[in-house]
């Protein structure tokens, strides 16, 4: 071994790395696009752009133009470097202007933020903290209740007090439950900050959690954080930043809460965020309106001018139209007395409500008051996710990201009879029962019959989150139908911009990908399979209705034929959980292609299994739940799920804060090893002892904390973390076989990084999981920012010798392709290829057969493609867009 080793080495330093650079790549100039429709109004976004070492500095200048040579001013802040200091990663922040398709990035001569806009201010004192956009101001208190005190728009209030409303039930709901107890509560505010303030962008960050309501409970918390009953006094710790930017009315919230609560007795009942618009008109001049589907608005006044007779005004009798079309409505005392009659005696709505219970369904229902029966008035699919309500002197505009995808979930507005109505826009609909997050059955199925491995007291939803992004337009008068529809496709839509693939690809941004081929025919069935899986996965989410509070942005694992179903309440074989590197399927397929629907398909999942397949605090905080029929429910918590690698797409594509919280959360989640060993049942301890503190396979544990600290180092420059992955890479170099040493487990110590080995040296691991997960194609990165001879000649002699070592169902054929194009191997080029397109059982590579099923063979009309497995398609298709990359075929 030794000897191969040495020659690998050899041919490391000797042959030039095909896999790194293609020669000759153009010097890409910076482009960047909408990822679905081009925004018609200024649009305020942020977004990342990726650098070679050493071209873009800190301190440099820059500016960003439109089609139309215009430019706009925008905020810069690094978000990853280079060892060298130099940026690897870049966030902007700009209101663009309306009807911009795109905008080019050059370097200047200028001075560091030359380009900026000059209309934002930001001011803050010991209890408040204001910001000024130059077209609306928005007050913010440091504690209290209310997150947003009040927004001001060209000096009318049309907005305050904005609070995070939660009700809960201690069982639920049964026949013979006998009494239900509910609890209500609400935000309070811990701690404030300005967290980034710029000449165009502002973002301030809210850390708090959920409070007895105390005045309406009238129960006094105890130090413990319990009420008598046991129920919590405060739970649901929250983090809430709000997004402004210089000359932009809208405001970004991103909520995200984590559950804290007993599955067995805190069952949320309702969850929202609430805010007061204060209604200064006559009820005739006040309006709802729901954003419903495919460009539709559903819309009233709080006292429709309608009845039996008509109110005129001399000869003018179009009021009614006049009020429908948004326009002001006379005083009463303008009208006669029979109008003035008519205005008094029709009725007045004071509820309104858009309720989506399912993909699949809405309804709109109104009442008059509290104590009277909901009238329903309209139905459909799916809702927008957008609410208006105010008056023709003003109002606010809300707008639910993903709204029917998360359902249950409703919009509401209250007392809109009164002073002030209250608007709330709820997660977790009251109409929708009780939240169960209690494990699906009372026993474990068995690892050899369901791939179930469940574990006592381990299958708990305790510490998971979920994130919310909801967007706020104040206005300055009720818009009318057009403008709703218009605002609520925009919101809906929320086009980010990209930069363009080939500039993307020319800057390696996240490795070693490829762009689309389709230069002979080979080439071209390879791009036709890729898209065909694409295809079927957009498709597959909508017809087998992969949406819903908790599970929306992940797949399904495994397909049963005879069900026509996908096993979805089959242990292991239901929701997916980044098995086989499915999140990274998605991302490396948009950044070679830029599909606005798989865009969409990589950012949900993106949310949910950084959010919901992760613990965020308790006992298995930075670590995630392995696949299963509940998304937390396997014994298997491990550092594979919870990776920043999955994460820093999203984060460096966007530079969303929240993402950066998750990947900085889990820079030491090998410390988590001291008290759970991932191999605690496969590997006992006792069967295979060590005398290193800890243990982990190489493979997917080490990378994946390799990774981790990779992404710190990048992004805070901080030492230690780079000498973690050199400490284990070094190690591993010096390992007896290398990365095929031991039986599948080394011992490791946290406290250095160091992993060792004092077991038989006879032995060789088979383990397939080392680079499947994610490591493969992050290793390109590790090794550019840490760059140790030995340990990759290590690495190189694991791919290129593991189709020899281990005979396992699952080829990954990149490392072979990737062992083919560093010695420069032809045969081993075309053997890789051969193996890419065997389809047999034992080689997990199925065909793909999707046709269509019809009733009543399936309840409604589906695709089905038998032996498809998730599992498959990411793995196929991770290997093909490298190779298409590296060793294409002639």
């Amino acid at each position: 071994m030794r000897k191969k080793t040495l020659f690998y080495l050899l041919a490391l330093v000797l042959i030039p790395c095909v896999a790194m650079a293609k020669e000759n790549v153009p010097d890409e100039p910076a482009r960047l696009h909408w990822i679905g429709k081009t925004p018609v109004t200024d649009r305020p976004v942020s977004f990342g752009i990726p650098f070679n070492k050493g071209e873009m500095k800190p301190t440099d200048g820059f500016a960003l133009t439109t089609t139309s040579g215009q430019t706009i001013a925008a905020d810069f802040w690094p978000t990853a470097y280079w060892p060298d200091g130099s940026v690897k990663w870049g966030g902007f922040a700009a209101v663009v202007p309306a009807g911009t398709e795109s905008v080019a990035f050059a370097k200047t001569k200028k001075e560091k933020g030359s380009s900026a806009a000059g209309a934002l201010t930001v001011n803050e004192t010991d209890r408040q903290i204001s910001i000024n956009t130059g077209s609306l101001q928005a007050y913010i208190s440091k504690s209290g209740a209310a997150f947003i005190d009040s927004l001001v728009l060209g000096g009318t209030r049309v907005a305050g007090c904005g609070q995070l409303v939660c009700t809960t039930q201690d069982k639920p709901y049964a026949e013979d439950a006998g009494s239900i107890t509910f609890h209500n509560y609400i935000s309070y505010i811990e701690k404030a900050e300005v967290e980034r303030a710029g000449n165009v962008r502002a973002v301030v960050k809210l850390e708090g959690y959920c409070l007895y309501n105390i005045n309406q409970l009238k129960i006094v918390p105890t130090s413990a954080g319990f009420g008598e009953d046991k129920t919590p006094t405060q739970w649901l710790p929250f983090t809430i930043r709000l997004y402004f930017y210089a000359g932009s009315n809208q405001v970004k919230m991103a909520y995200t809460f984590t559950y804290d609560g007993d599955q067995n007795r805190d069952f949320i009942r309702s969850l929202g965020v609430r805010f007061e618009v204060p209604m200064r008109e006559q009820t005739y001049n006040r309006h709802v309106a729901f954003a419903t589907q495919d460009g539709g608005v559903w819309t009233e006044s709080v006292q429709p001018l309608s009845g039996r007779r008509i109110l005129t005004k001399g000869r003018d009798m179009s009021f009614e139209f006049r009020q429908v079309a948004g326009e002001r409505i006379p005083e009463p005392d303008s009208f006669d007395q029979a109008g003035q009659d008519l205005l008094h005696h029709w009725a007045k709505w004071n509820t309104y409500r858009l309720t989506q219970l399912s993909d699949q369904g809405y309804a709109i229902n109104k009442r008059a008051h509290a104590n009277n029966q909901w009238i329903g008035t309209h139905t459909g699919q799916r809702a927008a996710g957008y609410v208006f309500a105010g008056d023709v002197s003003g109002g606010l505009g809300l707008s639910v990201k993903d709204f029917w995808q998360s359902f249950p979930a409703s919009l509401q507005v209250d007392s809109a009879t009164h002073d002030t109505a209250y608007m709330t826009a709820y997660l977790w609909s009251p109409e929708g029962g009780a939240m169960d997050l209690r494990h699906y059955d009372n026993v474990a199925h068995d690892l050899n019959a369901s791939y179930e491995d469940v574990q006592e007291g381990m299958s708990t939803p305790y510490g998971i989150a979920r994130t919310f992004i909801i967007s706020l337009l104040p206005e300055s008068t009720y818009p009318g139908k057009a403008a709703v529809a218009q605002r609520a496709a925009m919101m809906a839509e929320d086009a980010p911009l990209v930069c363009a693939p080939e500039y993307l690809h020319s800057r390696r941004a996240f490795g070693v990908w490829s762009l689309p081929d389709s230069s002979n025919e080979r080439r071209a069935a390879v791009e036709r399979q890729l898209s065909e899986y694409l295809d079927f996965y957009v498709k597959a989410v909508d017809e087998r209705h992969w949406y819903g509070f908790w599970n929306y942005g992940d797949f399904m694992h495994q397909y049963d034929a005879a069900r026509h179903e996908w096993k979805y309440d089959v242990g292991g074989f239901a929701w997916d959980n980044t098995e086989l590197g499915s999140i990274s399927w998605l991302w490396y397929s948009f950044l070679r292609t830029a599909r606005p629907d798989v865009w969409r398909m990589a950012e949900a999942m993106t949310r949910h299994t950084s959010e919901i397949d992760v613990y965020h605090l308790g006992p298995f905080a930075g670590l995630g739940s392995r696949h299963n029929v509940s998304h937390w429910g396997c014994g298997a918590k491990e550092a594979r799920i919870s990776q920043a690698a999955w994460n820093r797409f999203y984060y460096y594509l966007t530079t969303d804060e929240r993402t950066g919280d998750l990947m900085t959360a889990v820079r030491d989640a090998d410390q988590m090893l001291y008290t759970i060993d991932p191999m605690r049942l496969a590997l006992p301890r006792e069967k295979y002892p060590c005398t290193a503190p800890a243990r982990l396979r190489i493979g997917p544990d080490w990378v994946a904390y390799a990774g981790n600290w990779m992404t710190e180092y990048e992004r805070t420059r901080d030492p230690k973390y780079l000498k973690k992955i050199q400490a284990g890479m070094k190690s591993i170099a010096a390992l007896p076989k290398g990365m095929f040493t031991g039986p599948g487990v080394l011992g490791y110590d946290p406290a250095t990084g160091i992993l060792s080995y004092e077991g038989d040296t006879a032995i060789t691991s088979t383990n397939h999981l080392k680079l499947i997960m994610g490591g493969f194609e992050l290793m390109h990165e590790l090794l550019e920012m840490a760059p140790n001879k030995q340990f990759e000649a290590v690495y190189l002699d694991h791919n290129a010798r593991y189709h020899q070592i281990t005979k396992n169902r699952f080829r990954i054929s990149r490392l072979k392709g990737y062992a083919a194009a560093k010695l420069h191997d032809n045969e081993m080029a075309k053997d890789t290829w051969r193996d890419m397109w065997q389809y047999s059982d034992p080689q997990q590579h199925y065909r793909f057969d999707p046709h269509p099923l019809l009733p009543p063979e399936v309840p409604q009309p589906l695709t089905e493609s038998i032996a498809t497995t998730t599992n498959d398609c990411a793995l196929w298709s991770l290997d093909a867009i490298y190779l298409q990359e590296v060793i294409p075929q002639e």
